[in-house]
């Protein structure tokens, strides 16, 4: 994804690689074949009181593409408080299900930071991850935050996807929403035995990108549904500050 608006193609796919080889050590979605069909390629606008909010429909469920926002006076902290994360630095706040085995970390993304080499554009404040393990993978939530200038979000989550698909990658929706600065994209590798599938909601403020990615699917059984559930509210439940 691009550092900033005056970066060449070169260096903007130097940083969506990274991004997908990097971090995908913690985002990776193991599928079957047949969930491909459940994709839905159109977006809805719904009106939630006064606002209207485009949502995409994913085998996770219905997915906010819109960017949504909480007003500063509603925010109380900083920094992980209970099923809560604030990061008033980058101005965003996420939550998770309480009580359900979900924790969350702030070094885990520092960690692969440096493993990786990663940009000085680049940071990754927040990873969630599921206590229990589904297969032999955790289900896990995380978000990247990127210094991306004045690039919108049209162009931010276009150049994504054609740079993604550069790499070897299907891009199989991709959603905007032009109003809000939001959008929806998911996607998955078609180099592996088994199709490697992610899900990230987008959105683009304060000159950043935020890009929050959430990962595993297990077989289709009772943990799979509750899982499902769970990794989409947790999508719907970030906020930009304002």
């Amino acid at each position: 994804m691009a550092a900033n608006e005056g970066k060449s193609q070169s260096d903007f796919a130097g940083v969506v690689k990274w991004i997908v080889l990097g971090v995908i050590t913690i985002t990776v979605l193991f599928l079957f074949k047949g969930e491909i069909s459940r994709f839905l390629n159109k977006a809805e606008t719904v009106k939630i009181g006064a606002l209207e909010i485009k949502t995409a429909q994913t085998v996770l469920g219905t997915v906010s593409v819109s960017n949504e926002t909480v007003n500063s006076s509603k925010v109380i902290g900083e920094g992980i408080q209970g099923n809560t994360y604030v990061n008033r630095n980058s101005k965003f706040q996420i939550t998770w299900p309480e009580g359900n085995g979900w924790n969350a970390s702030e070094t885990i993304g520092k960690t692969l930071l440096q493993q990786f080499g990663s940009p000085s554009t680049v940071d990754v404040p927040l990873v969630v991850m599921k206590s229990e393990m589904a297969g032999n993978f955790r289900p896990n939530i995380n978000v990247v935050v990127e210094t991306i200038g004045s690039m919108s979000a049209s162009d931010y989550i276009n150049r994504t996807a054609q740079t993604l698909q550069q790499l070897g990658w299907q891009v199989v929706t991709k959603d905007i929403d032009e109003a809000t600065q939001g959008g929806f994209v998911s996607f998955y590798s078609t180099t592996s035995t088994f199709k490697v599938y992610q899900f990230q909601r987008i959105v683009v403020a304060n000159g950043k990108g935020y890009v929050i990615t959430a990962s595993q699917l297990p077989p289709e059984d009772s943990l799979s549904q509750q899982l499902k559930a769970e990794l989409l509210s947790i999508l719907n439940s970030f906020r930009i500050i304002v």
